[in-house]
């Protein structure tokens, strides 16, 4: 009987071990893309932090919303059976924005490099 539980375990184990080296390939493999990816990464979240510098810089400059002049023009009518425009997505209880995300990009690859070395 012990003989079958020591062959049982002995299985698992080399189960385990084979799971663990699939496991070490996918993260290997998900790391290299990661640093392949990282110059486009950087460029595009330098790209979402001037674009919202550019928001805020229209909006304190006093235009108005492209929204409220759109709806000055148009002409009083019925409301339609289908609504024209999505609403605005809620944030979700709890979420706050991230100022400064180009920081927190270059900071998850310098931690992965240091990680690495």
């Amino acid at each position: 009987m012990s003989f079958a539980i020591d062959i049982a375990i002995l299985v698992l184990l080399v189960g385990t071990m084979a799971y663990a080296w699939v496991v070490d390939r996918r993260v290997r493999l998900l790391m290299s893309v990661l640093k392949d990816m990282e110059p486009m990464i950087g460029t595009f979240s330098a790209a979402v932090d001037r674009s919202e510098s550019t928001v805020s810089a229209l909006r304190s400059a006093g235009q108005p919303p492209v929204e409220e002049t759109r709806q000055e023009r148009a002409p009083t009518r019925e409301e339609p059976s289908f609504r024209t425009r999505r609403e605005r997505p809620t944030r979700p209880v709890g979420a706050t924005s991230v100022p400064g995300k180009s920081e927190l990009v270059r900071g998850f690859f310098e931690t992965v490099r240091q990680r690495e070395a």
